[in-house]
C-alpha cells in the first residue's frame, strides 16, 4: 500500500520547527517542571491510546479461543504487544528493574522537584477505566486540556485505523525528532536531569529504530488498502500532529508568560 504522506511530512515539519524546542525557551529548572507538569498528560494519555488498539487488536477475555485473524491482522497484534512490552515494562535506569514509561516519567518530574498532584488526582479520578463526563473539570492543565480531549476523540471512534494513524503520525514517528531536540535544548541549559535524559534517549532509540516504522506497519494492514480507510487515516494523522503544535503552542505561552497554567 502507498500511504499519502505528503501532506503529513509537511505538519511534521512544523512541528519540528516549533519554537518550543527550537528557541531555547526552556532555560531553566522552573521552565522544565513547567513544561513537564503539561507535557505528562500526553505521556499519559499515549498509554490510553497504546491500550485502545491493542484492545482492538488482542482482545482478552477469562476464557481464550484461537482467532481467525487474517496474516496481516496477526502481524500487527504482535506489532502492538512488543510496543506495549516496551512501554508498560522497560528498564529503568539502573538496568535492571523494570518500570513503565509513564511511571519513568513520573520518577523523572520528582528527580526536579515538578509538581504530580494534578496528574496522579487527574488518575484517581478515573474510576474502573471511565473518563469523567467531560474534559473541563479544571483537573488537567488548561494547556494540556485539548490535546487529551483530542486524543480521546480517536479513540471513541471505534476505528483501529484512526486509532493507529493518530499513534503513528501523532506520536511514534514524532516523537524522536521532538525528543532529540529537546535533549539539545536542556545541553544547552546544563540542566542535570539523568532520569529525564534516560526516558528520552530511550524513545530515541526504540520509537526511532523499533516503534516508529512498527506503526507505520499497523497503519498499512489496518487500512488493508481500504480507500475510504486510507483517507480518514490520513485525516486523522493530520489532526493528530496539529493538536500537537498547539499543545507546543500552549505549554510554551505558559512558560513565557511564567503562570501555572494557561
Amino acid at each position: 500500500m502507498i500511504f499519502p504522506l505528503n501532506e503529513i511530512y509537511k505538519h511534521q515539519t512544523i512541528l519540528n520547527n516549533h519554537p518550543l524546542l527550537n528557541n531555547y525557551i526552556i532555560k531553566n529548572l522552573t521552565d522544565l517542571r513547567l513544561f513537564m507538569e503539561h507535557h505528562v498528560f500526553a505521556v499519559w494519555d499515549f498509554m490510553s491510546l497504546v491500550k485502545s488498539l491493542q484492545n482492538h487488536l488482542c482482545p482478552s477475555s477469562n476464557c481464550w479461543v484461537p482467532s481467525n485473524k487474517t496474516r496481516s491482522m496477526t502481524r500487527s497484534a504482535r506489532l502492538i504487544n512488543e510496543i506495549v512490552l516496551a512501554e508498560e515494562t522497560d528498564f529503568d535506569l539502573n538496568g535492571i528493574s523494570i518500570i513503565s514509561h509513564f511511571d519513568l516519567y513520573c520518577n523523572a518530574m520528582h528527580e526536579i522537584g515538578a509538581e504530580v498532584i494534578t496528574i496522579e488526582k487527574w488518575l484517581k479520578s478515573i474510576i474502573d477505566g471511565q473518563l469523567p463526563n467531560n474534559f473541563s473539570t479544571g483537573e488537567i492543565p488548561e494547556a494540556s486540556e485539548k490535546f487529551v480531549q483530542k486524543t480521546f476523540e480517536f479513540i471513541s471512534t471505534g476505528k483501529p485505523h484512526i486509532i493507529a494513524a493518530a499513534f503513528a503520525f501523532g506520536r511514534e514517528k514524532i516523537i524522536p525528532e521532538m525528543f532529540i531536540r529537546l535533549v539539545i535544548q536542556l545541553n544547552l541549559t546544563e540542566i542535570t536531569c539523568p532520569k529525564l535524559f534516560y526516558y528520552l534517549n530511550r524513545h530515541i532509540e526504540v520509537d526511532g529504530e523499533e516503534h516508529g516504522p512498527a506503526s507505520t506497519a499497523l497503519v498499512e494492514d489496518l487500512c488493508d488498502n481500504n480507500s475510504i480507510f486510507i483517507k480518514e487515516a490520513e485525516k486523522a494523522a493530520i489532526k493528530a500532529i496539529k493538536s500537537r503544535i498547539i499543545l507546543w503552542d500552549n505549554v510554551a505561552s505558559v512558560i513565557q508568560n511564567n503562570k501555572p497554567y494557561a
